[in-house]
């Protein structure tokens, strides 16, 4: 697992797609209780989030995005 800096240049694309989830109606941070997103990690085929009580669901919730290197293999 490796974690990325706010520098690179996947940050601001992760958090962008994160907001388009449903679940967050295009909130990436979704603040609920002093409880955000928290950005886990990345491994070759995904950035991975969690959220510890989502105000939207009231539970733990996980969302594995595709990393961008991921999708230009696949292309």
């Amino acid at each position: 697992m490796e974690f990325l800096e706010a520098s690179d240049p996947e940050w601001s694309e992760m958090w962008s797609e994160l907001a388009l989830y449903d679940v967050n109606d295009g909130d990436p941070i979704c603040a609920y209780m002093n409880i955000s997103w928290e950005y886990m990690g990345s491994t070759l085929n995904h950035h991975h989030l969690r959220h510890r009580k989502h105000p939207k669901t009231g539970k733990k919730e996980y969302i594995y995005i595709e990393r961008r290197s991921c999708v230009v293999r696949w292309a």
